[in-house]
């Protein structure tokens, strides 16, 4: 299935719709599990070398995803973490932190 990986990039105005693409975007690729903390810190001691390098690529590309889909004036918020449960969480305190304050 080819998904179309190009979104729309947030911006200080379009939190609401860039999470929902993005989220979408994060389940295609199996990462959106480590968002929502249901996928394990580390994969199982017995997993074979390729279940290993599957999940480390997962886990990396979690934050590469969130990284490169953001305008650059807003990159400074999440540039000191690659933990992207982490990122996520800064973006949606800023966002949902600032609906609040005008909303």
């Amino acid at each position: 299935m080819e998904v179309n990986s190009s979104i729309p990039v947030l911006t200080q105005n379009n939190w609401n719709t860039w999470k929902r693409d993005m989220q979408v975007l994060l389940m295609h690729y199996g990462c959106w599990q480590f968002i929502i903390k249901t996928e394990p810190v580390d994969p199982d001691v017995g997993s074979t070398y390729k279940e290993k390098y599957d999940f480390q690529l997962r886990k990396d590309r979690t934050p590469t995803l969130i990284y490169t889909n953001i305008s650059s004036e807003l990159k400074s918020l999440i540039s000191d973490t690659t933990d992207g449960a982490v990122a996520w969480k800064i973006l949606k305190n800023h966002f949902e932190a600032m609906t609040r304050e005008h909303g």
